[in-house]
């Protein structure tokens, strides 16, 4: 569970931290155990990943929007 217990749904946006850097993404697909997250290319870049799409675990995210 995320900090205050709360799973994020399809289309939230949260906050988390990926190789040192804080960023924002918006979830695509909820799993049992974590999300999918869409991020923007350029966060991509930084982070040194392919694709756009990156797995957080739900106690690894704070949910900002719902």
């Amino acid at each position: 569970m995320t900090i205050d217990g709360k799973i994020a749904k399809e289309g939230d946006k949260i906050l988390f931290t990926r190789n040192g850097i804080e960023m924002i993404g918006e979830v695509f697909k909820v799993r049992e155990e974590s999300v999918i997250v869409s991020i923007s290319k350029a966060d991509a870049y930084l982070i040194n990943v392919e694709t756009p799409l990156t797995v957080v675990s739900h106690k690894n995210y704070q949910i900002i929007t719902q």
